[in-house]
């Protein structure tokens, strides 16, 4: 039922839950796990201002920070699909640059994803939200089933 899904992660402990559940879903059919992982945009225009604020300029040249992030980025990527592919299912990576939402939905239809897991918050991990902003949206824009795993609950 459930052959190929779409697992959106920013590698936060929330969204690493989620994963726990999707090998669970090999009962269901899974076979195959498309990992996104979207670069957020505003992330990314920050980070290249080097703490120049509104006004500063872009430099060209990739910073040390962005080289240590792009670097943390594909070693997290690495791990998560390792250990996806431990649990016997095929993996494909996606790593969009844009608004995650948005990246999100896209890369589900495009992927032809049958359901997508997503954690109900990220790194924001904002515990007076029902949902995170990202989750809030793949929710209400999928066209897809979307299965919510809740972040643990403070002991």
């Amino acid at each position: 039922m459930f052959t190929r899904v779409l697992f959106p992660t920013d590698f936060s402990a929330p969204s690493m839950r989620a994963m726990e559940y999707i090998a669970e879903l090999k009962d269901a059919g899974t076979t195959e796990v498309v990992l996104v992982h979207v670069i957020d945009q505003k992330d990314i225009t920050q980070i290249a201002a080097g703490g120049a604020g509104f006004l500063g300029t872009v430099p060209d040249v990739e910073t040390e920070v962005q080289q240590r992030l792009r670097e943390d980025i594909q070693s997290s990527i690495v791990d998560a699909r390792r250990k996806l592919e431990r649990e016997g299912l095929a993996v494909h990576v996606r790593t969009p640059l844009g608004d995650p939402g948005k990246e999100i939905v896209k890369a589900a239809d495009e992927e032809n994803a049958s359901l997508i897991v997503v954690g109900s918050h990220g790194r924001s991990n904002l515990r007076d939200r029902l949902l995170g902003t990202v989750s809030e949206y793949v929710v209400k824009n999928a066209h897809q089933p979307v299965m919510v795993v809740k972040r643990k609950s403070p002991e």
